[in-house]
């Protein structure tokens, strides 16, 4: 049995006079957790551990793309491309028995993968301490015990995953028990957790680097990350960055903490959040990372942006308020190009003569464009209208702004609309500076919006908009492989954003056109001008360019404030922690008005779900004829409404 050791030591016989395993006795095989770009993350760790093996192997659910070979050139000697889609804990057989056939002098092979982020901390160091010791088998931290699924929220069970770090040695690996253990069954994902208990229980010695028993009894790298990273364990589980928000809310796992200390202690967080955004539902990374920037008025740093080059789209259908953006452009850098598109001449006449009165004014350049009129307005302006501009290689950043009537709302809800927007993005000199400053700062920084509108506004809870079809087929179309979120995307609601031309690279695969957003197209794309705004997140994530909301000071108070007395409202009448509460309200379903009809269907999701499996399809079919007959009633309304007033042309 592995013996107990102090906090930060390794545990087992490191006093051993065996001889160290070195570099050149050692290989490590690497597993990838499912199909698709090989992450940033994977390539740091690959770079770490070639310093500390000979051989290094790199498992890899089906082909690895030209791109991810090049990647890893130079850093694995040998690629296997394993069949499926997920990664499958019995490939490591057969890369082990691979490694034993070309390296006949190896000593140890280290089973590990990307289920991991790091190293944080000296791996060498770590190495040359176990390689001291006399076990058969080690490992760092005990291995995960299974993890709380949540399928409903779109984060589902991980049947099987890459070990976390289980070295083997010669003693182990060429015993005959060792072949007869891979071909005993065991279900998919147990035989990490069962590999060090069945060692011990055929004689072999086991070995653990870190105590951790004081920590979380079982499952530290989850709970206990931070202590972890002092106790100086060099790997972070990906878990902690990649788990639901509310269920990582409740054990208080703060990923900006925790990414923070990473950072600290030399582990490049661009590159975290880069990889993370390819993988990670948009509006989860959001709150995991805590990828909200509240930014002072005044500039931390007076010369942040003056570097770069910027283009500013502005799509104007009512010029009774463009002085308003035209006055906050003047918070901008000197020597910005600004779009001005517009569907009508009339308009632009109105326009060509306010803007060269502004233009007279300051240090930016303009370009007043006139477009068709379409349903997608400042959408298909910037998608369609300056896709040159978006294109171009001469800009670092596109700043784009709308300014249109919206007869239906009141008043006060378009005045804090706008207010919102723009007070987000473009509040004053000094505020702007500190937003280009984060655009500096971070390279792998994409697309910076004002967080969800929730004032007014009733966004929150369905800012898919009935969409989400449409948008995982246009995922699919566009090669958009970043999970979406269930609910409510990370997006800029209300259009307006800055961000790199770069992360909408994916979105403009396809060569939109002004027809495009035509009701012709709108069985296949929905609302257009909608859904790209929703996809926008998901789109830069595939580009490899991560996301952050900003807003000032005073509209943190009053979003944040607003916002909490909601939600105490809203969990008033349920039980539990929010992620207990949460998951009861998805069981539950839809609650419509509270109609008995209503209540009743909730009543059997929670308490008779094979009942409601059982009538759903009568229930779609009964809801699908309620639907054809409204339909019905609108178009003999609309006919008799017709054949009335032809009546009265007739009779006058």
């Amino acid at each position: 049995m592995a013996a107990t050791a102090d906090a930060g030591r390794p545990t087992g016989d490191m006093g051993s006079s065996q001889e160290s395993v070195a570099r050149r006795d050692r290989a490590v095989v690497f597993g990838v957790r499912a199909r698709g770009r090989l992450e940033e993350t994977s390539v740091v760790a690959l770079r770490a551990l070639r310093e500390i093996a000979e051989t290094v192997v790199l498992l890899h659910p089906g082909s690895l793309s030209p791109e991810s070979r090049a990647a890893v050139d130079g850093l694995v000697d040998r690629v296997v491309e394993t069949d499926g889609e997920q990664f499958s804990s019995a490939s490591y057989l057969g890369a082990v028995d691979e490694v034993r056939r070309v390296r006949a002098d190896v000593r140890e092979i280290v089973l590990t993968g990307d289920s991991w982020f790091g190293p944080v901390a000296d791996l060498g160091g770590l190495m040359d301490r176990m390689g001291a010791g006399s076990a058969d088998i080690w490992d760092v931290v005990p291995p995960a015990a299974p993890r709380e699924a949540f399928p409903e929220e779109g984060f589902p069970a991980i049947v099987d995953r890459p070990w976390f770090f289980v070295a083997v040695r010669r003693r182990l690996f060429d015993s005959d028990a060792w072949a007869r253990w891979w071909a005993e069954s065991v279900p998919p994902g147990e035989r990490e957790r069962r590999v060090v208990e069945w060692a011990e229980r055929n004689g072999f010695a086991h070995a653990r680097a870190f105590d951790t028993a004081h920590l979380h009894p079982h499952d530290p790298a989850l709970f206990a990350p931070e202590d972890l990273l002092d106790l100086e364990v060099p790997f972070v589980d990906r878990a902690v960055f990649t788990s639901y928000p509310p269920f990582l809310d409740r054990f208080a796992i703060i990923g900006s903490e925790i990414a923070e200390m990473m950072g600290e202690r030399g582990y490049p967080l661009g590159v975290l959040r880069s990889s993370l955004s390819s993988c990670v539902p948009p509006k989860a990374l959001n709150s995991i990372l805590g990828l909200l920037s509240v930014l002072p008025e005044e500039a931390v740093d007076p010369d942040s942006g003056s570097s770069l080059s910027i283009a500013v789209v502005v799509h104007v259908g009512d010029v009774d308020e463009i002085d308003e953006i035209l006055r906050r452009l003047h918070f901008l850098p000197p020597g910005a190009s600004v779009f001005v598109t517009t569907t009508e001449g009339v308009t632009a006449a109105r326009l060509e003569r306010l803007l060269e009165a502004w233009a007279a004014t300051n240090d930016h350049s303009y370009e007043l464009r006139v477009t068709p009129q379409t349903p997608g307005r400042d959408m298909a302006d910037f998608f369609v209208g300056c896709r040159d501009v978006i294109q171009s290689d001469a800009y670092d950043l596109v700043v784009k702004l709308h300014m249109r009537r919206a007869p239906w709302k009141t008043m006060n809800r378009l005045r804090y609309f706008r207010r919102y927007q723009l007070d987000n993005l473009l509040s004053s000199p000094g505020y702007v500076r500190n937003v280009l400053a984060l655009f500096e700062r971070e390279p792998e920084l994409g697309v910076v919006f004002p967080p969800m509108i929730h004032i007014g506004y009733a966004t929150m809870g369905r800012g898919w908009a009935l969409l989400e079809p449409h948008a995982e087929r246009l995922a699919r179309r566009l090669g958009i492989r970043v999970p979406l979120d269930v609910i409510s995307p990370l997006a800029p609601y209300g259009g307006m954003w800055i961000a790199r031309p770069a992360a909408f690279r994916t979105l403009m695969k396809r060569r939109w056109t002004f027809a495009d957003y035509g009701e012709k197209y709108e069985r296949r794309f929905g609302h257009l001008a909608h859904l790209q705004e929703r996809l926008i997140s998901a789109g830069a994530g595939q580009a490899g360019y991560s996301c952050r909301t900003v807003m000032n000071f005073a509209h943190a108070e009053i979003s944040h404030t607003a916002l909490e007395y909601k939600v105490d409202q809203m969990f008033s009448t349920t039980r539990g922690w929010p992620v207990e509460q949460i998951r009861f309200l998805h069981r539950a379903g839809y609650t419509g008005y509270g109609g008995s009809v209503a209540l009743a269907r909730m009543y059997l999701r929670v308490n008779h779900p094979r009942v409601v499996d059982a009538i759903r399809p009568l229930y779609r079919l009964a809801l699908r004829g309620h639907r054809v007959l409204a339909v019905g009633g609108r178009v003999a309304s609309r006919l008799r409404r017709e054949r009335g007033e032809k009546a009265r042309e007739a009779s006058s």
